[in-house]
């Protein structure tokens, strides 16, 4: 079934031009949707057991299926002896221990892992829970000069009817915080750093405190916020987003009469890609023409789940290629400028291992395009078996075979494509030997070490890009890590790490060990590719990733006056955005692309994938 005007119209665009909707009690505009999403996904009604405590590690009975993610807290509790009435000898509950925190790291689909907090004495048995009832919730607003005053009242009431409707939240406007945190003359980024925040909680008793600090970034109103749950000041949620432009100040006097007609108002001028996902000026029903609309093209729809997918423009023949895998097959297409799929070649790998992961590359110095295949098995005698295939006379060939490590093809240089080849050691303790990497080579048929590359302690092989965003000249590393943060490191320093979980989505890959007594399988995640593409053709470069903790989420990285900038965006497709591309523009904003997954059954072992492309406006 194609994506019809209307389902696109329903869906909004891929990459969440949020800016349709008004402003007002009874509808919030969809940027702050999806913010009071991330913020209702933190408080899950959920009560489960602790099944055991190794190393300082939690692991208890909660999942995905119960709704839990990354980063929540949950109240640790140890249940006592039962409470009866004493007239009717109705049980009315049992005694109950509170025993800390517990902050949940990584979850699973039945079962959860996470952090005690400290002087926790938590043991099996003992439960984890968030409570049922309404969670108390204060909004604070912090206004910089230069922002006005009623623009920030209509955005912090919108956050706050978006909360209200979900039924999950009693909120209480905390503007009484507001003035004394001004009267102890602390400042601004402090307060986002969750510093004297303590003082606060136990001030004015509150549990759960949400700080909406108004600025100005690109002459535009910014809101950084941060949700903050006592006791504790660390932020469980750090997010950033422009004030959406359909967010309008009360005008005062009669609503219909602002002074200015509507005919002598400046249209706007067309905007950079970037400008308008992050802006969202969208008129509904108009998003095939309006001038901040970015229509959509579905170009391909495969009757099973693509695992990996990769986009890359030849440095010779200019042509833009798409590899695709479903674990099985390898399908290597064209992309034609009219947008189209041509097939080049198909590769179907063996059966003692199932890819989880493909790379475009040249990895040789006459422009070869080769597919770098990732493949695992739970086999101990097997394990890792990557390979490379080569494309030659539109055929594909295996140049090197039998690898046990895991790979990825990197932009090392800045040149479009990507011409370094790293390996990364498999460790059966955590799959990935972080921290290491060594810079590999093509010779004779087979894999030759061309020297250790210094890399991150936390670095994975997979989830991983190369990117100018720091500047021209300047190249950054991105990565996801074990705890699905989006990290940035120059060298050995760490400008930015994402608060916000960011990934998964992708297969699960299974460890049998002997470690301990009776064997355990682990089980560990790869992670989609991030993308670094230029968004507003300034030569710097964004990192757009799958934010799949909530199905259809991108989060968009950049850098701006204010240094590193994250914001989640909403593609507005109910499946599971697996992998994402971009193809060049002829003169203007790139193409980007997205393999969407839909299941079609519990164990998402089965279902659909959806290739989707956003196409130009002009």
């Amino acid at each position: 079934m194609s994506l019809s005007a209307a389902r696109i119209v329903a869906l909004g665009v891929l990459v969440a031009l949020w800016g349709s909707g008004t402003s007002g009690a009874q509808t919030a505009a969809p940027s702050l949707g999806v913010f009071v999403d991330q913020v209702q996904a933190l408080f899950p009604k959920v009560d489960g057991e602790v099944i055991e405590v190794q190393n300082g590690t939690v692991t208890f009975g909660i999942g995905s299926k119960d709704g839990l993610v990354a980063g929540v807290e949950l109240a640790l509790y140890r249940q006592g002896r039962e409470l009866k009435h004493p007239k009717t000898g109705e049980v009315l509950g049992r005694t109950e221990q509170a025993l800390g925190r517990l902050s949940v790291q990584q979850v699973f689909e039945a079962y959860s892992t996470g952090t005690a907090s400290q002087g926790s004495e938590v043991q099996p048995g003992d439960r984890a829970r968030i409570s049922a009832g309404k969670i108390k919730l204060s909004v604070v607003p912090l206004v910089e000069p230069g922002v006005k005053e009623a623009l920030a009242d209509a955005a912090v009431h919108e956050i706050i009817d978006g909360l209200n409707r979900t039924g999950r939240f009693q909120i209480g406007l905390g503007d009484a915080i507001g003035v004394w945190i001004n009267q102890q003359g602390t400042k601004r980024d402090d307060v986002l750093a969750g510093k004297g925040l303590d003082a606060v909680a136990e001030r004015f008793k509150v549990d759960n405190l949400l700080i909406v600090a108004f600025s100005r970034v690109q002459a535009k109103p910014y809101m950084d916020i941060r949700l903050f749950s006592f006791p504790g000041a660390s932020a469980r949620l750090n997010t950033a987003l422009f004030v959406p432009a359909s967010i309008k100040p009360a005008v005062k006097g009669d609503y219909s009469g602002s002074g200015q007609k509507k005919d002598s108002q400046t249209p706007n001028q067309q905007r950079s890609f970037l400008a308008r996902l992050l802006y969202g000026e969208l008129d509904a029903g108009t998003y095939s023409s309006g001038e901040q609309a970015i229509p959509l093209k579905e170009v391909a729809k495969f009757p099973f789940i693509i695992a990996s997918m990769d986009i890359a423009v030849g440095s010779k023949d200019r042509v833009t290629r798409m590899v695709i895998t479903d674990g099985e097959k390898v399908w290597l297409y064209r992309i034609t400028p009219e947008r189209v799929l041509e097939p080049e070649w198909t590769y179907k790998t063996d059966s003692r291992a199932r890819v989880f992961s493909v790379q475009l590359a040249e990895l040789s110095n006459d422009s070869t395009i080769h597919v770098v295949v990732n493949r695992y098995s739970a086999i101990q005698a097997i394990l890792v078996n990557s390979l490379i295939l080569a494309s030659k006379d539109q055929k594909p060939v295996v140049a090197v075979d039998e690898v046990n490590d895991i790979l990825i093809a990197v932009d090392a240089n800045g040149d479009g494509v990507k011409k370094t080849l790293w390996s990364q050691s498999f460790a059966q303790t955590g799959f990935f030997k972080q921290g290491d990497a060594t810079r590999m080579t093509i010779r004779n048929g087979k894999l030759a070490t061309d020297g250790k590359v210094r890399v991150p302690s936390s670095f994975r092989a997979t989830g991983a890009v190369y990117s100018n965003i720091n500047g021209k000249g300047e190249r950054a590393l991105a990565f996801i890590d074990e705890y699905n943060r989006l990290r940035i490191t120059i060298g050995p320093d760490e400008p930015f790490r994402s608060a916000t979980p960011v990934g998964t989505g992708m297969a699960k890959l299974g460890v049998e060990t002997q470690i301990e007594k009776g064997g355990r399988t682990y089980v560990y995640s790869p992670e989609p590719m991030p993308l670094s593409v230029d968004l507003d053709g300034d030569g710097i470069e964004e990192i757009v990733v799958p934010q799949n903790q909530i199905p259809g989420r991108l989060a968009v990285v950049y850098k701006g006056p204010g240094g590193y900038r994250f914001q989640t965006v909403n593609s507005g497709f109910e499946g599971t955005v697996m992998a994402l591309g971009a193809v060049p523009g002829e003169g203007g904003p790139p193409s980007l692309v997205a393999a969407v997954v839909r299941y079609t059954n519990f164990r998402q072992t089965e279902g659909e994938t959806q290739i989707i492309m956003t196409t130009s406006s002009e």
